[in-house]
């Protein structure tokens, strides 16, 4: 089939995704939004490509700032498109949904079947605790955006049950809307390989970066409750940066006042070769961050037979089966999460079989060519 991503901010995991269905035959163009103007067309494989349209400046911006530059974007699609449309469109984010509605009706191609992806939906933000995503200024001008986009498509996806029901509140029907998750390389996250030096200590693990919004700031105070445990945070700005990192100072400034500072490691970014070896190192990976729809670091430490803390939101709800396959916590307090670390790292039998469960779990649910066949199954439903 031929399919045409409309994603004018181009995310990494769209590229797996096209190089995944093109191996099943589909003929896939990514229209990504030039950021450089030496970007014109990239050959990724045979049948799969990206093609940088001019829309806007020639560097990257955000969401907001993209908005005045849709339009063009999607004039440039319906002249790229000619008399020879996609039999599917797939548009992910707003942008991208916004773009491709452009382009149908600049091109008179309103009859081509629409999937409309969604990522980090605006209209699931709240008062929910420490799980939601950091409040935006176009809180509500975004969800209204998300309701008309998930009426007009054929049909629509999201990458966990939670952001589903936020849909289904908008008035997008329930039939309309499919869950397909998140997913990882599982020949690169594997248990088989070698993992990454050591100490002594039990070593806990974040990949989240120095952030302590991002949920280490308590995990560094709870340290303090788990003796004998280390806290690697992985991510970030390149080592060298560190010392002047403003997330990486507080960090740093917490870790002393709780007595940890000698057990917590900053890493800064880590070279994606290391990742699968950095994480096969850690006795109990730590997804505490906000909302992540996706839950990539739970699913990348599942796939390495590493046992998962995650939060008890998004993604993680249905990956992470409390117990069986990993663990959940809701209790995001530094006192709640030392005592949950506490019981667990009590308990080396338990962890183990999370770790066991949890790669079979990635394995049968999360890879690439599993993801990549629910997604051409899509296309071929809203074609018939």
């Amino acid at each position: 089939m031929r399919i045409a991503m409309i994603a004018p901010d181009h995310p990494a995991r769209l590229t797996t995704l096209a190089l995944e269905l093109g191996r099943l035959g589909d003929d896939i163009t990514i229209h990504a939004r030039r950021v450089s103007p030496l970007k014109r067309r990239t050959t990724l494989a045979p049948g799969v490509a990206v093609e940088y349209l001019p829309a806007g400046p020639e560097h990257p911006v955000d969401g907001a700032q993209l908005l005045p530059h849709l339009g063009e974007f999607g004039r440039r699609l319906a002249a790229r498109w000619g008399d020879r449309p996609p039999e599917v469109v797939h548009a992910h984010g707003w942008t991208g949904g916004l773009a491709a509605l452009a382009g149908s009706q600049s091109h008179g191609s309103a009859r081509t079947p629409v999937l409309q992806s969604f990522e980090l939906l605006d209209c699931r933000c709240g008062p929910r605790g420490p799980a939601s995503p950091p409040k935006r200024a176009n809180r509500g001008a975004q969800a209204r955006l998300e309701r008309a986009l998930g009426r007009t498509a054929v049909a629509s996806t999201v990458a966990c049950t939670q952001d589903k029901d936020a849909l289904i509140r908008l008035g997008v029907p329930r039939n309309r809307i499919s869950v397909v998750p998140g997913a990882v390389d599982i020949g690169k996250f594997t248990t088989r390989e070698p993992a990454y030096p050591r100490g002594e200590q039990t070593r806990l693990l974040m990949t989240t970066g120095p952030v302590p919004e991002g949920g280490a700031g308590a995990v560094v105070r709870a340290l303090a409750g788990v003796p004998g445990a280390e806290l690697v945070i992985a991510g970030g700005p390149e080592p060298a940066s560190l010392e002047t990192d403003p997330g990486a100072g507080r960090l740093r400034l917490l870790a002393k006042e709780a007595g940890v500072d000698d057990r917590v490691i900053l890493l800064g970014k880590v070279p994606a070769r290391v990742a699968p070896r950095l994480i096969r190192s850690a006795d109990l990976m730590l997804a505490l961050g906000p909302y992540d729809p996706y839950g990539t670091a739970a699913l990348e430490a599942m796939a390495c037979g590493v046992p998962v803390m995650a939060t008890r939101a998004g993604g993680h709800l249905d990956t992470v089966l409390d117990g069986v396959t990993g663990l959940l916590i809701s209790d995001l307090t530094p006192s709640g999460i030392a005592r949950r670390l506490r019981a667990s790292l009590a308990d080396p039998t338990l962890l183990q079989a999370l770790g066991i469960a949890g790669a079979d779990r990635v394995r049968a649910r999360h890879s690439w060519p599993r993801i990549a066949a629910e997604t051409h199954r899509l296309y071929e439903e809203i074609t018939c």
